[in-house]
C-alpha cells in the first residue's frame, strides 16, 4: 500500500466519499488482482466508472437486485476471488440480510460489503434512502467484521486493510462532498485498535464515520472553556476496541458517544453492552439519530435536527457535568 499525497486527499475530500472509495479501489486492484468490484446498478454512483475502465474484466453490474449482489459477491468468493459488493447503505444491509447472514456470514467467506451514503447524506431523498439502521443489522451477523472510517485517507486505508483480512467485512461509508481531511499524514490503521485522536482527562468523545470531525469540533470548544477533552475514533465497530474502553472507563467521568445511526445497535449501543460489565462506568450520553424516520431536508440540517453538529454536542457535554 502506497501513501497518498495531500493533494489527492484534498481532491477526494472535494468530492466525497463515494470518489475516496472509488480511486482508492483502483489502486488496491493494482496491488491485488484477486479484487473484483460487483455493484447493483451502482457503477457511476459509486464512482467506480475509473475501476471498470482499468479492469474491465473485474466488474460485475447485476442491476437492482440487492439480494443477488451478495449470492452472487459469495460465489465469486467461494472461487477464491476478491468481491466488494457494493450498493447504497440504505439496501444493503437491510434489504439483504438474509443473503449476508446465510451466503457470506455462515459460509464464513471472503467478501467485503460496502454501503455508501450511509446515515442521512441523501437528505432531500427521505427516509427510504436514508441508511440509519444499518450497523444494527451488520452488527448482528455472526463472522462480520464492520467499519466505519471518518475520513478519506481513512477510507483508503479501510480498504486495504479489509482485503488483507479474511473473511467477511461490511464497510460504511458517511461523508458529504467536502468532508475534511482529518488524517493529513500518513498514520497507523489496525481494524479493531481504535484510535486515540486527542487526549483528555474529563470527557471522552467516542465517535466513528464522517461526525468524527463534529466531535473534534466539541472537543475544540470545551477546551475554550477549559474542559480536558478525549476524542477517540472507533473506526471499528466490531470487533470493539475493548482496550481503549477500558482506558476511557478508568480515565475519564463522562462518555460520549456520537454516531450517524439510529439510537438503536449502533456504537453507543456497543459501547453500552461492555459497559454494562463494569461495576463501577462513568456516564455514557449517547447522540446519533434517535429512534424515528427523519424529517426531509439537507444533509446540514438533518445534522441539526438530530443534535450532530459541534456546538450541539458541546452543549450536552457541558449540561451534563
Amino acid at each position: 500500500m502506497g501513501k497518498i499525497t495531500l493533494e489527492k486527499l484534498q481532491e477526494w475530500s472535494k468530492q466525497g466519499h463515494r470518489t475516496a472509495f472509488g480511486e482508492a479501489m483502483v489502486l488496491l486492484g493494482q496491488e491485488n488482482s484477486n479484487v473484483y468490484a460487483v455493484t447493483a446498478d451502482t457503477t457511476p454512483t459509486a464512482r467506480l466508472t475509473n475501476f471498470l475502465k482499468t479492469f474491465p474484466d473485474r466488474l460485475f453490474d447485476v442491476g437492482i437486485a440487492e439480494q443477488n449482489l451478495i449470492d452472487f459477491s459469495a460465489g465469486l468468493a467461494k472461487e477464491g476471488l476478491m468481491p466488494f459488493a457494493v450498493t447504497l447503505a440504505a439496501f444493503a444491509p437491510m434489504r439483504c440480510a438474509e443473503q449476508m447472514r446465510s451466503a457470506i456470514g455462515y459460509m464464513n467467506l471472503n467478501a467485503k460489503v460496502v454501503g455508501i451514503e450511509a446515515g442521512v447524506r441523501f437528505g432531500p431523498l427521505g427516509n427510504t434512502h436514508f441508511a440509519m439502521d444499518d450497523l444494527a443489522v451488520a452488527r448482528a451477523l455472526p463472522n462480520f467484521t464492520v467499519l466505519s472510517p471518518s475520513d478519506p485517507h481513512q477510507i483508503y486505508k479501510t480498504l486495504f486493510a479489509a482485503a488483507e483480512l479474511d473473511g467477511p467485512v461490511y464497510i460504511r461509508l458517511t461523508g458529504a462532498p467536502g468532508f475534511p481531511i482529518l488524517y493529513p499524514d500518513d498514520f497507523e490503521f489496525k481494524i479493531g485498535q481504535a484510535i486515540e485522536y486527542r487526549s483528555g482527562t474529563d470527557v471522552a468523545i467516542i465517535a466513528t464515520g464522517a461526525v468524527l470531525a463534529q466531535a473534534i469540533g466539541a472537543a475544540d470548544l470545551l477546551q475554550e472553556k477549559s474542559l480536558s477533552v478525549r476524542v477517540i475514533d472507533m473506526h471499528t465497530i466490531k470487533p470493539l476496541d475493548k482496550e481503549m474502553l477500558d482506558r476511557v472507563f478508568a480515565e475519564n467521568r463522562l462518555v460520549v458517544t456520537v454516531e450517524e445511526h439510529s439510537a438503536i445497535g449502533g456504537l453507543g449501543s456497543a459501547v453500552a453492552e461492555y459497559k454494562a460489565g463494569f461495576a463501577k462506568a462513568p456516564r455514557q450520553l449517547m447522540c446519533n439519530l434517535g429512534d424515528r424516520f427523519q424529517k426531509v431536508g439537507s444533509y446540514e440540517f438533518q445534522l441539526q435536527e438530530n443534535g450532530l453538529t459541534a456546538p450541539a454536542i458541546a452543549r450536552l457535554i457541558e449540561e451534563n457535568l
